[in-house]
């Protein structure tokens, strides 16, 4: 099953009853989920730098918070994952998340950024570089809270994985070409102009080009990794 450019989808279990939580990823995607027959739920992790403190000193308008998603135990068939756990603050806490609120034998459907050859267009990390640099611009909000994007090694997502889930399939996907497309439309938003104006373009055209992008993958070598796992049983 081709679905808007999502590799290993045919890991998902069947449509019909299946009920998905999407976090990362956009509307056209959802809407795709949600033609194939899958009962789809939006939400995203907190990337911000409020993340590590006590619930007592956020923002009372400060959500969704990593490590309480808004849903209960074991009720979602698959849980799709695309690109925030490099920006979290706590992942390990996010991906306890994920199996929580998934029944046993659900699937997580993951991609993060990889540690290959390409991690060096990330248009996070390499704009936050020409900042400091040139003492310019302003800081993009997603990456506030750990600095540095992380990137991964498929060991990295394995070891990550491994306390709550079985991995099925992992693959090299994308060419860089969403991240080329961010930091470029981020220095001309966000350094050259220095204005907040651009950022839904920011955001908009990115994930465009991750759809487009996410089924190449060059002798298996890509810009992302992306894993499906299968939920363990509870202890």
């Amino acid at each position: 099953m081709a679905m808007a450019g999502l590799p290993l989808v045919e890991q998902l279990p069947a449509p019909g009853e299946s009920a998905i939580v999407l976090l990362g990823g956009d509307e056209i995607l959802a809407r795709a989920l949600r033609r194939a027959g899958y009962r789809v739920d939006r939400h995203a992790l907190d990337t911000g730098p409020l993340a590590s403190l006590p619930e007592q000193r956020r923002a009372a308008t400060f959500v969704p918070p990593v490590v309480a998603w808004p849903h209960p135990d074991a009720s979602y068939d698959a849980v799709i994952l695309l690109d925030e756990l490099a920006l979290t603050v706590l992942e390990e806490e996010a991906l306890a998340e994920a199996a929580r609120v998934l029944r046993p034998g659900g699937v997580l459907l993951l991609r993060v950024p990889g540690a290959g050859r390409l991690a060096w267009i990330d248009g996070y990390n390499a704009f936050r570089y020409i900042q400091e640099i040139t003492h310019r611009g302003h800081q993009l909000p997603e990456a506030a809270g750990i600095g540095w994007r992380r990137h991964y090694r498929r060991e990295d997502v394995r070891k990550l994985l491994q306390p709550h889930f079985r991995m099925r399939a992992m693959r090299a996907s994308g060419i860089g070409l969403a991240d080329s497309a961010r930091l470029t439309l981020s220095l001309f938003w966000r350094w050259a102009l220095q204005s907040r104006r651009g950022d839904a373009a920011v955001h908009r055209i990115p994930e465009t080009l991750a759809r487009l992008e996410g089924r190449l993958a060059p002798a298996d070598r890509g810009y992302w990794l992306v894993a499906a796992a299968e939920r363990l049983p509870a202890n």
